[in-house]
């Protein structure tokens, strides 16, 4: 549903519920688009966070999260400081069913009058805006974005001008008494091109592609159907589904929710819609406490996922290196491997110097290894019989030298892969910035990443807070690490010698310790540590997952001495379906 008309309406709700007849306070602005206000209501302190960012508009009451107050308050912010500060709330106001909020205020002037103003909210994704009404005349004021005729040849925002929000919502309010039967049936004789998704859409304001989907899913109608192919039942039922829906939203009956998908935050709604029942459901009390943890979470993923691009790619770049450089050293073992043909070569050469003249590029020989059969042994032309032979015996005591070589140098390889594939499944369970940064600190004490500060030697320290814990039904504590300083940490330090070790089977996935706090385990404590260690590993898709654990003390350092390498002996296998009830408990 996303910030769409039904969660607009939710938030007026929820904003005349607490704000009218409180006194606005203090007014901040933090940068370009987002402001502040700290409003007195009922006794208590409000602050209601207003965001009119292209990516990002939002407005709802937030808890005490800080916000930076600059020294010199931006000159919007000063505007309203002298038209709002002290003002009372009258109500707030939603045009039609569109993302577009008036926040009523009265206030005095410099005369000590009455005056009246409306604070605009605009949420609406690139041309959101925050505009300062006077209602006397219906004036702008100002606007924290001012929009000139360069920028749109539709609408000006600006000082003077006249705000009209019929200018950019012309639509219907579905909650009005509107016959979408009759709706449906004048556009079917004006032809009916359009398919029910964007008629519904175009018809009327504040409905988003989700409203349409739900109502796809109760109607079980195809909404990307033309409104021409509509028969008369189908023209009803759609009818009754939508005022079913808006009748539910008239009498502000909400269910403010966030779904999320494997621990992700996929979406938020207004309503407990049913097209989306595959995925988790979490329900809060206020669609303030919904928008706040949402856009919360959203921003740090998106800080997450802006510091760790760089070192993606590093690990992405270090993976190709290392699989070509592989691949160079497996052919080169494989020609070591076949070595012993060199000798037979030179074996024969030696038993028949007297055949062999120089400026020969080949010759035939009688094999005595191989039931005298013949041979070809090819010849250097610009060497005699001896020297021939001499260079082959050389060629394949290089081979022998170089086999063991080589596969202990294809063995580092593969560790070096195995670990570097490790580093990019912690940067996707990464969920705050610190685990990011314990991330970027090993990788620059293993010289993937250059340290820019060569001055300091102040390591930063573990944060165990960040480490993952859980506690079974039957009373057992399991850890689980989401980058290899964590993984290192669990095992090592965390775990005894006599606890159980998990990890999924032979792929990258978070180390996983099963304390016993002094009890027997359980078969439900084991199915609950295997299922978390499938979940946080590459195979979490994956239907089957099978999970090897093993105690503590059978768990050693890998030799190529890496973080979260390890070997370990003496282990059972669990398979992990998916599909089962404890993991689907563990899933999100």
């Amino acid at each position: 549903m996303s910030l769409d008309g039904i969660v607009t309406r939710n938030i007026v709700y929820e904003l005349n519920k607490e704000l009218v007849n409180g006194r606005i306070d203090k007014v901040y602005q933090d940068n370009d688009f987002q402001l502040l206000i700290n409003v007195r209501a009922s006794g208590d302190k409000k602050r209601l966070f207003i965001s009119a960012s292209a990516n990002q508009p939002r407005i709802f009451l937030r808890e005490n999260r800080e916000f930076n107050n600059p020294i010199d308050p931006p000159p919007f912010c000063m505007l309203l400081r002298k038209h709002l500060e002290n003002g009372k709330i009258l109500g707030v106001r939603q045009y039609k069913m569109d993302r577009i909020i008036s926040i009523d205020i009265n206030s005095k002037d410099e005369l000590g009058m009455d005056k009246s103003k409306s604070l605009v909210i605009e949420l609406m994704g690139k041309y959101s805006n925050i505009i300062l009404i006077d209602n006397e005349d219906n004036k702008i004021i100002d606007a924290i974005k001012r929009i000139n005729f360069s920028l749109s040849s539709v609408r000006e925002i600006l000082p003077g001008k006249i705000y009209d929000p019929n200018d950019i919502s012309s639509g219907l309010d579905p909650t009005e008494d509107y016959s979408l039967i009759d709706l449906i049936n004048n556009s079917k004789k004006d032809n009916g091109s359009k398919n029910i998704k964007r008629f519904l859409m175009s018809t009327f304001t504040g409905i988003s592609p989700q409203l349409c989907n739900e109502l796809e899913f109760k109607t079980e109608i195809d909404f990307d159907r033309s409104i021409l192919s509509l028969n008369e039942e189908e023209i009803y039922k759609i009818n009754d589904k939508f005022k079913e829906i808006f009748k539910i939203v008239s009498l502000n009956k909400f269910t403010p929710l966030i779904v999320t998908q494997n621990g992700r935050n996929k979406n938020f709604y207004s309503l407990d819609i049913e097209f989306i029942d595959r995925y988790q459901k979490h329900y809060y009390d206020t669609i303030s406490e919904v928008l706040e943890k949402y856009y919360y979470k959203k921003n740090v993923m998106d800080a997450i996922s802006s510091k760790s691009i760089n070192i993606r790619k590093i690990i992405n770049k270090e993976v190709k290196k290392t699989k070509r450089k592989i691949a160079k050293q497996s052919n080169e073992l494989n020609e070591a491997l076949n070595r012993d043909k060199y000798k037979v070569y030179a074996d024969l050469i030696s038993s028949n110097f007297y055949q062999i003249k120089k400026g020969m590029k080949e010759i035939e020989l009688e094999n005595f290894y191989d039931n005298m059969k013949t041979v070809k042994v090819p010849l250097d032309e610009k060497l005699d019989a001896p020297q021939n032979a001499a260079k082959y015996y050389k060629k394949y005591s290089k081979l022998k030298s170089a086999a063991s070589f080589l596969e202990k140098q294809i063995s580092e390889g593969n560790s070096e892969i195995d670990y570097l594939e490790s580093v990019l499944l912690n940067l996707e369970l990464s969920d705050n910035l610190s685990d990011i940064e314990e991330i970027k600190e090993e990788l620059i004490k293993y010289g993937y990443i250059k340290k820019k500060n060569r001055k300091s030697n102040q390591k930063n320290k573990l944060k165990k807070d960040n480490i993952l814990k859980f506690e079974t039904d039957d009373g057992f504590t399991i850890y689980v690490g989401k980058n290899n300083k964590q993984n290192d940490e669990i095992t090592f330090k965390i775990a005894n010698k006599r606890e159980l070790w998990f990890h999924v089977k032979e792929a990258p996935g978070s180390h996983v310790v099963l304390k016993d706090n002094g009890k027997d385990f359980t078969e439900n404590s084991l199915l609950m540590a295997a299922s978390l260690a499938a979940k946080y590993s590459s195979l979490s898709k994956s239907n089957n997952i099978p999970v090897d654990y093993t105690f503590r003390v059978n768990v050693k350092r890998h030799p190529a001495n890496k973080l979260g390498l390890v070997n370990y002996i003496n282990y059972k296998t669990i398979n992990v379906n998916k599909n089962s009830d404890i993991y689907k408990k563990i899933k999100d």
